[in-house]
């Protein structure tokens, strides 16, 4: 499947390779519940200076919500679920499923992120920016609150680990 690039998709590639990113990405995943599109979206609208609200931000897990569940999530459970080889696949097989699995799952990723992307497009107009760092970690806590994530201080360091790679000029809106 051709990935055709869009800021969004290309912001979020160059973050998530950074040392300790995708670390802190799956943790946050596995303990919080996250989606990591929806963090990557935070992250991106941050760097043009916008702050998402509690509105756009249900939107937005509204809109992805059902692909996570029903598409992503089952793909990363059997994707994982090879992680030990179970018994009666030759040798081999289970490593070359792991990769042809992980491989749909980056096409699924792909997809949702399209969508973020055009949900972005539909959005109103910001009415005033913010620094890219203050507006990251004002989305990221709406997000989690909608969550109902209970924010631990390892959470929050992998928050702060994550803006500060995505977001290296920390100030400077893109």
């Amino acid at each position: 499947m051709r990935h055709e690039p869009n800021a969004f998709w290309r912001f979020s590639l160059q973050g998530y390779r950074l040392p300790g990113v995708e670390a802190a990405f799956l943790a946050l995943q596995d303990d919080a519940g996250t989606d990591t599109n929806l963090l990557l979206w935070c992250c991106w609208q941050a760097s043009r200076g916008r702050a998402l609200d509690r509105r756009g931000l249900h939107r937005a897990m509204a809109a992805t919500a059902r692909w996570q569940a029903e598409v992503i999530a089952p793909l990363r459970r059997a994707r994982r679920s090879l992680k030990a080889a179970p018994q009666g696949l030759p040798e081999g097989w289970a490593a070359d499923l792991r990769k042809r699995i992980a491989a749909a799952e980056l096409d699924m990723e792909y997809a949702e992120q399209r969508a973020l992307f055009e949900l972005a497009q539909a959005l109103p107009k910001a009415t005033r920016t913010l620094a890219p760092r203050a507006a990251a970690q004002a989305s990221v806590a709406r997000y989690l609150d909608l969550l109902g994530a209970v924010v631990t201080p390892a959470m929050t360091r992998r928050v702060d680990h994550i803006i500060s790679a995505c977001l290296p000029h920390g100030d400077k809106a893109a």
